[in-house]
């Protein structure tokens, strides 16, 4: 189980263009980075039954400097491989306006979002963190620096944040799929 950890999100540097920070990440984690569809689609497709999705909590929270909002916290898995962290920051105004996105329970967010017409999606914001920056720990995976990137959804006059952490499971997943298409 994660223990997590939260940082103050003016800690993290977010820049529009994934290089801009002065690294490039690796051209396959580069593909993931800039996709602009669904990472549950993606990595739903990329491991089939393998494919889980974990909420770690969904949480009412009350940051020092803001108004009260939901957080949601979960990982998407590929087989026993955690790929993906995501969190949903849902302002008051949001849930009070759309309360099923605190019934979400196991359903992924996006997909959800997806079968609405009032939805759109601002472009990505992209960020390298260090492993003190790590808004989670999840046990051996978090001695390297990782790739994250956040966006807002506008759903009928409301908004909220989704920020995704590129775990290390995301690139062995994605080699070890290549292969297994090699090999037939």
């Amino acid at each position: 189980m994660p223990e997590l950890n939260l940082q103050p999100d003016n800690a993290l540097r977010w820049f529009s263009e994934p290089g801009a920070c002065g690294t490039m990440p690796p051209p396959v984690l580069l593909n993931w980075l800039t996709d602009p569809g669904l990472l549950t689609a993606r990595l739903r497709q990329q491991c089939g039954a393998d494919f889980r999705l974990e909420v770690i909590e969904a949480i009412a929270h009350q940051p020092p400097a803001g108004p009260h909002e939901e957080l949601r916290r979960i990982v998407l898995w590929c087989g026993d491989q955690p790929c993906i962290y995501a969190e949903t920051l849902l302002p008051e105004p949001t849930t009070a306006a759309h309360p099923w996105l605190k019934e979400l329970g196991n359903e992924p967010l996006g997909e959800t979002l997806q079968t609405r017409s009032d939805v759109s999606r601002s472009g990505f914001e992209y960020a390298l963190l260090a492993p003190a920056q790590m808004p989670f720990t999840l046990s051996g995976q978090n001695d390297a620096d990782l790739w994250a990137r956040r966006s807002s959804f506008f759903v009928g006059g409301t908004s909220l944040l989704v920020t995704e952490i590129f775990l290390p499971g995301v690139l062995e997943c994605t080699v070890r799929r290549a292969r297994t298409v090699d090999q037939n």
